[in-house]
């Protein structure tokens, strides 16, 4: 069997576990609502700032006298915001390895939740890096960018333009922290029990000798993700056109609107947890791709990964 085949082998066997097995959905959902599964709600019931809204916003921030640190409050704030995040991606990752055997059933819980917390925060840090960098490009080009004529095209373009490079660098950071993220949580809650440095590790090595792979499910992962939470959109969105008009006639929350909105939420949580299961099959075949190989990841050859629902 070619590597290829075997590739798409591993997603077909983690598909036909995560379909027979339920209570790997709701993990799942738990930690797909820490990043994505969040948003098409938001998108859809919160009205979305306009350019000129945001243009207000910048120039209020940059004339305020407590400028810069108004600014640095703000990204005080958004990093509170993607630890808390990130917490609660631990907590559902952690639940769905125990289901999956890829942690030790004798350590606790809330130790697994740790240490992926620890792993999760520390692959970030690339993204992070860059994410600071454009954010500053972006306050050095916003006074000239928000100022000038439209000459060069709408201002979403035209902001877009300027921080592309800035753009396709984080795109490559978040995948390859993806992967790297993937890899040393399996070997951090594996056997036999390593520190977290060793297993980060590990997992960095495991990402340099088969980066092809590695960098594959991660885009693979992302395009799921995207897809669940654009059909959760689409979806939401038609439901919420009539609940809309609907409410806008009524009082809100009369007893009149409140089945609407139980119901368009009831659908919400459902359709969360349909992201939660793509969000366990993408877990699930990490974990079939990375079993064993990752204890020894420039080892000669490729062993045959072991079926995630058996013990070790």
């Amino acid at each position: 069997m070619t590597t290829a085949a075997a590739w798409f082998g591993r997603a077909a066997q983690a598909g036909r576990l995560v379909a027979d097995r339920v209570e790997l959905w709701i993990p799942g959902a738990i930690g797909s609502l820490a990043y994505i599964a969040w948003l098409p709600l938001v998108l859809v019931v919160a009205s979305l700032p306009r350019v000129s809204d945001l243009t207000f916003l910048g120039a209020d921030l940059y004339s305020s006298p407590l400028y810069p640190l108004n600014i640095l409050l703000l990204a005080l704030l958004l990093a509170l915001l993607v630890v808390i995040a990130c917490g609660l991606a631990a907590v559902g990752e952690a639940f769905l390895l125990r289901e999956l055997s890829d942690a030790q059933p004798a350590r606790s819980w809330g130790n697994d939740v740790g240490v992926v917390l620890s792993v999760l925060l520390v692959a970030g840090l690339p993204a992070a890096a860059v994410l600071g960098a454009t954010s500053l490009r972006l306050a050095s080009i916003a006074p000239a960018v928000f100022t000038s004529p439209d000459i060069g095209g709408p201002l979403v373009v035209r902001v877009i333009v300027e921080l592309a490079p800035f753009l396709v660098v984080l795109a490559a950071a978040l995948l390859v922290g993806q992967a790297w993220g993937a890899a040393s949580i399996r070997r951090a809650l594996g056997q036999p029990a390593v520190t977290l440095r060793s297993a980060l590790l590990a997992g960095l090595r495991d990402l340099v000798a088969r980066p092809a792979r590695r960098i594959g499910l991660s885009l693979v992962a992302t395009a799921a993700d995207l897809l669940g939470a654009g059909l959760a959109f689409v979806l939401l969105r038609l439901l919420w056109g009539p609940i809309q008009v609907d409410l806008a006639g009524k009082q809100p929350f009369s007893l009149q609107s409140l089945p609407l909105l139980v119901g368009f939420v009831a659908i919400w949580l459902a359709l969360v947890l349909v992201v939660g299961l793509l969000h366990a099959w993408v877990s699930a075949w990490w974990s079939l791709e990375l079993s064993r190989t990752i204890v020894d990841p420039l080892a000669a050859g490729e062993e045959v990964p072991r079926d995630p629902r058996a013990r070790p």
